[in-house]
């Protein structure tokens, strides 16, 4: 009797079993593919990641690439400017040494006298002078302009005020010339200027002055 229940409990079980099984090898089955997938997925994160990395690899290069040729046009740009520099300094020197020379020239031909036996002598310093100039054109280096313009500290030194009928400030006589190379000034002028004291208008004021 007790075989008898327990056969039919084990028939009764039999389909259960079955469908337990099939249902475990579903679950199974859909897990595996779950896996499968986010193996795949993981694969293609990890794929989009190493191509991210190499991008921001390849833009940091670019980045200090563009600063080296930066700092290299400026480290170029600043050795220009110091060569530059030092050429105007070794310039100037040499040509401010040379002016006294041509100071002795102009001061020669100013005082040598025209006579037939001096003639001779005069043109050589004239042909010299001549030379002279050729030689400070050449290299950029021109006479500072003084008489009739306005005194300009930069380029000129007042050494005496006057009284001229000139407006004030105004340059009547050079005493030196002065010479500048490009925007520097080798030499200033020596100059004198006017005080505007004789010009009519400042004559009336000292006279109302006076009255």
């Amino acid at each position: 009797m007790a075989d008898e229940r327990d056969k039919k409990a084990q028939t009764d079980r039999e389909p259960y079993d079955e469908e337990q099984q099939d249902t475990e090898g579903l679950v199974d089955e859909n897990q595996e593919q779950v896996d499968s997938q986010g193996e795949a997925e993981d694969q293609e994160a990890a794929a989009n990641d190493t191509e991210t990395n190499w991008q921001q690899v390849a833009q940091d290069r670019y980045d200090q690439l563009v600063r080296l040729q930066a700092d290299f046009d400026n480290y170029r740009r600043r050795v220009d400017r110091e060569r530059e520099e030092l050429r105007g300094y070794v310039t100037g020197a040499i040509l401010g040494d040379f002016l006294p020379v041509y100071d002795n020239l102009e001061r020669a031909l100013k005082y040598m006298p025209d006579t037939d036996e001096a003639k001779a002598w005069r043109m050589g310093v004239e042909m010299t002078l001549k030379g002279f100039n050729d030689v400070l054109t050449k290299f950029g280096v021109t006479p500072i302009p003084t008489v009739g313009t306005i005194f300009d500290p930069r380029v000129h030194e007042a050494v005496q005020r006057v009284d001229s009928d000139e407006p004030e400030g105004t340059i009547i006589e050079e005493l030196l010339k002065g010479f500048q190379w490009k925007d520097r000034v080798l030499r200033a002028s020596l100059v004198k200027v006017s005080t505007g004291q004789g010009t009519p208008e400042a004559q009336k004021s000292q006279t109302d002055s006076a009255s």
